[in-house]
């Protein structure tokens, strides 16, 4: 049995999903103790249970230590992993895309074509909207053999959240190596300015906002879609904009709240996007914590460049070198920081 301790590095919800992840890909059973040790309200909450409990249907797994407060889960898979039908009500505001995190490497895998249906939070806090899984992380993952599609159908913003996302991965024998490096020239920028139960001028200023600073900054903007149809239960709005390079993608996004002009959060996603440019690396640095995994599974060597390596990067490039082996070697160049990894090309 793999041992994980739940506290190593950014010690936080990323490595336990991802941790369950990989132990029902290779098929091995896991233990992860300590769990969120360093957090000021430690063990197991309600929102980190929900990944590992879609995960564990989809590879029939004994689990133990699921409850809340748990500083410490068995997780035992008994089969390989299923396709078919899935749906999972997240409750209240709890992030849709973290559970995705968790649940698309493992939902390529499966002996069919699988179906999600998630009900939750679409845009919330510490967590990426779902618009940038769709925009952002599909067209990247599309690189490595991962073909999946994203609909979201309601909005769920806090604190009710409610949002529904279907979702439709089909299944794939092994993943392909990539290669992220710097950029030489960009395609377009697009991007999206939603809102739901407010004005319709809100998404709209938020899209100006966004487009006057990125033409100040010498870039020029492709489109900028207005959504105000999608329904939600609770008020918000976000924006999600995304650069197409010779070599990737790079996105970045902000949140509405009360109080904050809309075109503070035009502006903030724009300000956000031109840094990622300016480090002229192949992906932005919330893509590389979500590719780091692929890569440890792919066959042949990866190399994904990006403007920094985040603590969570960093904590699960050990953790993929700790379960599957792969190997991994950072080095900084300028302003971007370089990952190569040679994964283990999984196979089911």
């Amino acid at each position: 049995m793999i041992r994980v301790d739940g506290s190593m590095g950014e010690g936080g919800g990323q490595l336990l999903r991802y941790s369950i992840a990989l132990s029902a890909l290779i098929g091995e059973p896991i233990q992860v103790y300590n769990i969120r040790a360093k957090r000021s309200n430690p063990g197991l909450r309600p929102q980190h249970m929900t990944a590992i409990k879609l995960i564990a249907k989809m590879v029939d797994a004994e689990v133990k230590g699921l409850n809340v407060g748990s500083m410490t889960i068995t997780f035992v898979p008994k089969s390989r992993v299923k396709g078919g039908d899935y749906e999972l009500n997240i409750g209240t505001a709890g992030s849709v895309s973290l559970v995705l995190q968790a649940t698309l490497p493992v939902a390529a895998f499966a002996d069919r074509k699988v179906h999600l249906r998630l009900i939750g939070g679409t845009a919330v806090r510490w967590a990426p909207p779902v618009q940038y899984l769709q925009y952002v992380l599909c067209p990247l993952l599309r690189r490595f053999g991962v073909d999946f599609k994203v609909q979201v159908l309601r909005h769920g913003f806090y604190p009710r959240g409610g949002g529904l996302v279907e979702v439709t991965v089909s299944p794939i024998n092994a993943l392909r190596s990539v290669s992220f490096r710097e950029w030489h020239k960009i395609k377009e920028i697009n991007g999206v300015s939603y809102c739901a139960n407010l004005p319709e001028h809100v998404a709209i200023r938020q899209k100006i906002a966004a487009e006057k600073y990125l033409r100040a900054k010498g870039f020029d903007v492709n489109e900028i879609t207005i959504d105000v149809k999608t329904p939600a239960l609770d008020k918000g709005s976000c924006i999600v904009l995304w650069a197409t390079t010779d070599t990737g993608v790079l996105g970045s996004d902000a949140l509405g709240e009360r109080g904050k002009p809309a075109e503070v959060v035009g502006r903030e996603a724009a300000d956000k996007l031109v840094k990622e440019l300016g480090a002229r690396a192949g992906v932005d640095r919330h893509a590389l914590d979500n590719l780091l995994i692929y890569a440890s599974l792919a066959k042949g060597k990866s190399v994904i460049t990006s403007s920094e390596l985040t603590s969570h990067a960093a904590t699960v490039i050990e953790l993929c070198k700790l379960i599957t082996n792969s190997k991994f070697d950072v080095v900084r160049i300028g302003n971007r920081v370089m990952v190569t990894c040679r994964g283990i090309g999984l196979t089911l």
